[in-house]
């Protein structure tokens, strides 16, 4: 059974959440990740950083995960990466405004995001080359393309379809996902009608239905090991109880005076 996931759903208002909750299980999801998009620009006060609170409801049979989108276009935004704020925060992506930030975001930022988000309503102000897709794949960043604009808007669909096809083309068909962007539930299409709509991007069937499933659990997996772990090699874990973790050592086994070997007593029963 396939894993679906919609990794960018704008986070609801309070009396919204349980509809989103509903419609997500009935269309097959298993993972969502509500979104908050921050412009640096207007979140830096005073050089520091003002970000939204995350309390959202817990739902069963459903992994509802955080995320945020932090907008930069100066080169002094991407220091918000190492905010000790931002590990609340399953998920973090960034939108790089021009090229040299996306290439400055990947160079000396790879540990620190997951997703690049690209605005593919509009024409790309660079072209997507193997320089910035390789570098991603090595450090398990993906792209994001988001298809809400482009069932709301024809102008928009345009530039979808033409920006998505040059990410296939570039990446092989990999190392991106597919989501909603969806600011109202009526916007949310379940996961064979987004591979079907991939279809008209451009991207084979396959390709669609990984970055909705295997690719987005790339995306979970690194936000674990960004928020859980010590550089990516120590993992801390909390253990039940000391006494449920202890081998206790069997009375039967002794130590003979002439062998440090352990040999068991004559008295043991079998």
């Amino acid at each position: 059974m396939e894993l679906f996931s919609d990794l960018n759903i704008m986070c609801p208002r309070a009396d919204q959440e349980n509809m989103y909750y509903n419609l997500c299980r009935e269309l097959g999801y298993r993972t969502i990740a509500f979104n908050h998009v921050i412009d640096m620009n207007q979140a830096l006060v005073k050089n520091q950083l003002k970000l939204p609170n995350c309390n959202l409801k817990k739902c069963k049979d459903l992994q509802v995960l955080h995320r945020i989108t932090l907008v930069c276009s100066d080169p002094s935004h991407l220091r918000a990466l190492k905010n000790a704020q931002l590990k609340k925060f399953d998920i973090i992506a960034l939108s790089p405004k021009s090229e040299d930030l996306l290439s400055q975001s990947i160079s000396n930022f790879p540990n620190s995001f997951q997703i690049v988000s690209l605005d593919f309503t509009q024409k790309l102000p660079f072209r997507l080359k193997h320089t910035h897709l390789h570098p991603c794949k090595l450090n398990n960043i993906v792209f994001e393309i988001c298809y809400v604009s482009a069932i709301k808007d024809s102008s928009s669909c345009r530039n979808i379809v033409s920006n998505s096809k040059d990410l296939n083309w570039s990446s092989r068909g990999r190392g991106f996902i597919i989501s909603s962007g969806a600011e109202d539930p009526l916007f949310l299409r379940g996961p064979y009608d987004v591979i079907n709509l991939a279809t008209l991007f451009g991207i084979d069937f396959k390709s669609a239905k990984a970055a909705i499933s295997t690719n987005c659990e790339v995306v979970f997996l690194k936000g674990l090991t960004r928020t859980q772990t010590f550089n990516g090699i120590l993992l801390k874990s909390e253990l039940s109880s000391i006494e449920d973790n202890i081998i206790p050592f069997p009375k039967t086994l002794i130590l003979t005076e002439k062998s440090d070997e352990p040999s068991l007593s004559k008295k043991a029963k079998i």
